[in-house]
């Protein structure tokens, strides 16, 4: 048991340090955005200045992306767990703190999983060299390193938490389970759902356990709601922005709701396409597919496929993004209890016989080595990223010199989309736009300029700047502009 553990953590220390170098080198090299991690950023970071100086008018608040006013997270979603983090900003007060921590969390999600496979095989043969291979195989797991890569979103974290939650419930540790649901649903306002499935898991099939799959059942429901009508729209002065993903249904929440149910026929067009086929298998093949023996674990993500599957939004089905960070952990959990129902079975195939174990961790591996080619970011593989390593952006060098001669955090700032992070530290920072006029310095380039989908709105802007007399360029350098107002 102790060389397994020893190996496993060996391999989360490597997980964690490769991925807080890549993450932060991303970053420094302008491959990160303003979307998400330039506003994720400034959301902790102006915590953290309220934390720090008393102004508590600064909590949890960002310059709206889709405006230019001051807004609270809230009005975007509801992930309050940005708050907390803003305490490690007292340590080191820069996004790299984010992406650390980001790849730490996810990174220990492995440990939670070992004892998981440790818990529900106790009796199998094989157990140790399983819970190893399924923690390897988290580490490895296509989807969660896209995640990790990129930027930095609250929900990410779910993974692990979620997997945290469950390995404490199987311990009948249910104050420390409890913790982590609690952790869970604070990431972002529709991981409630996934966990109100949690608890009725538990009065399905853990019945032993009715209390607290009651409350985290209500609990959750109470959240849900209260973030999606209550909160958000407080903050927001409307309806959540994402209920335009679902317009085919409804305008409001209860009217997608019903019209899901009123015509569950209809579901079949969005749910029968190739793109849902090829998100599934890149999901499940990575475990061999073994969660398909246990799907009962599975459904406990049926909310949150369904807010992937059922979205007009491509980017919501697949696996280059944080959208998976719900759905992983049950896909690993089902695929411990799917090695479970096979292990025991004997399988012949003409006069040879082969135990089911034998079998699972020849698909689990098999699943792993495969997947990880095609899909992983990781470095020799098919699908690699190693731009940060070999490619930094031209004005990256630039970019970090002037955020080092504009930190000054009262200054308002105004930047195209991948230069933008590295002026978040501060309370007003503004995406590029032609209300330029509202910023301090313009920071700039013209590779975002020209170059970008949104050229047809951002050139008229440029060449708006480069004409007014309010405004002056300090400093150009290959494509690198600086302006500053008069």
């Amino acid at each position: 048991m102790k060389k397994y553990r020893a190996l496993l953590t060996f391999f989360v220390a490597l997980y964690v340090l490769y991925f807080s170098y890549f993450s932060i080198t991303r970053y420094k090299t302008l491959y990160s955005y303003y979307f998400d991690l330039g506003i994720m950023h400034q959301t902790v970071y102006n915590t953290f200045t309220a934390l720090k100086t008393g102004d508590f008018s600064q909590l949890l608040e960002l310059t709206n992306p889709h405006g230019y006013d001051q807004v609270k997270r809230m009005a975007i979603h509801n992930d309050l767990l940005l708050a907390p983090l803003s305490l490690f900003y007292f340590v080191y007060s820069g996004p790299e703190t984010l992406l650390i921590i980001q790849s730490i969390v996810l990174g220990c999600g492995a440990f939670a999983l070992f004892g998981i496979a440790q818990h529900v095989l106790t009796k199998a043969k094989n157990k140790n060299l399983f819970s190893l291979l399924i923690a390897l195989s988290f580490l490895l797991f296509p989807a969660m390193q896209r995640a990790n890569e990129f930027d930095f979103h609250a929900v990410t974290l779910a993974t692990s938490l979620l997997l945290w939650m469950f390995y404490f419930f199987l311990k009948k540790k249910y104050g420390w389970s409890y913790l982590f649901f609690v952790l869970s649903v604070l990431s972002k306002e529709e991981v409630a759902l996934t966990t109100a499935f949690f608890g009725m898991y538990i009065l399905y099939k853990k019945r032993e356990s009715w209390k607290f799959g009651l409350t985290i059942l209500v609990s959750s429901i109470i959240w849900f709601c209260i973030s999606i009508l209550v909160i958000i729209p407080a903050f927001r002065d409307d309806t959540h922005f994402a209920l335009k993903y679902y317009s085919d249904f409804g305008g409001s929440p209860l009217k997608i709701i019903l019209g899901i149910l009123s015509n569950p026929g209809s579901l079949l067009k969005y749910v029968w396409r190739r793109d849902t086929l090829d998100y599934l298998v890149a999901l499940l093949g990575p475990v061999g597919f073994l969660s398909l023996l246990s799907p009962l674990y599975l459904l406990i993500a049926l909310p949150e496929f369904a807010i992937n599957l059922l979205s007009n939004s491509n980017e919501m089905r697949n696996i280059f993004y944080h959208y998976t960070s719900v759905i992983t952990p049950f896909i690993f959990i089902s695929a411990i209890y799917g090695f479970s129902v096979i292990e025991k079975r004997i399988l012949r195939f003409k006069s040879i016989k082969i135990k089911g174990d034998k079998i699972a961790l020849v698909l689990l591996i098999g699943g792993t080595v495969l997947f990880s080619y095609f899909l992983s970011p990781l470095p020799y593989l098919s699908t690699q990223n190693v731009h940060p390593f070999l490619w930094p952006q031209k004005e990256a060098k630039d970019a970090e010199t002037w955020s080092k001669i504009l930190a000054d955090d009262k200054l308002k700032v105004m930047a195209t989309g991948h230069i933008a992070p590295l002026f978040s530290s501060r309370r007003y920072l503004y995406l590029f736009s032609a209300r330029y006029d509202l910023a301090d310095y313009v920071v700039l380039s013209t590779n975002g300029i020209y170059n970008y989908p949104e050229k047809d709105y951002f050139i008229p802007a440029y060449e708006k700047l480069i004409k007014d007399p309010r405004y002056t360029r300090i400093y150009k350098n290959d494509g690198f502009e600086v302006y500053k107002k008069i």
